[in-house]
């Protein structure tokens, strides 16, 4: 009897060090609060025309200091011609007051074109404010009129 007191004694000994020896619970992983990961944007306000649509996708680096994978969807009108353009864009190194600033020119199929677009980070927000977007498309513009660029915000969308 005495053996199996030691035993029991012995046992709930050991139960009673794996339980004060278990590590604390786990908890959720909580959301990334950093600026990095997806964003998308648009022009505001909307502009009434459907056929005057901007969007501008991209990518924000973990610390939120380079804006990068950019793609502006634009339908570049100039009298009954309407084009749709997809116009990627360079990488761009965001401030340390959180602006950043882009210029893409070049020449596709011939044809002239000039895209500039910048912005401000918010990175505790995860958004994009004071967006601006002008471009030139052979002799179609939007935008360039000195002081009147076309304004567009953003939101973080995911990872």
């Amino acid at each position: 009897m005495r053996l199996l007191s030691r035993a029991v004694a012995v046992a709930l000994l050991a139960i009673a060090l794996l339980v004060t020896s278990s590590p604390a619970p786990v908890q959720a992983a909580s959301a990334p609060k950093g600026p990095g990961g997806s964003y998308a944007g648009a022009e505001t306000p909307t502009e009434p025309n459907p056929l005057d649509r901007l969007e501008i996708d991209f990518q924000v680096t973990k610390n939120g200091r380079k804006v990068k994978n950019w793609l502006v969807t634009m339908n570049v009108i100039c009298g009954l011609d309407v084009k749709l353009i997809a116009q990627s864009m360079p990488t761009m190194k965001v401030k340390p007051n959180g602006r950043f600033h882009g210029l893409f020119e070049g020449v596709q199929d011939g044809t002239a074109y000039r895209v500039e677009v910048g912005g401000k980070l918010v990175a505790k927000k995860r958004k994009v404010t004071q967006g601006t977007l002008a471009y030139k498309v052979g002799v179609c513009q939007r935008g360039t009129v000195a002081g009147n660029p076309l304004d567009w915000t953003a939101k973080r969308t995911g990872r």
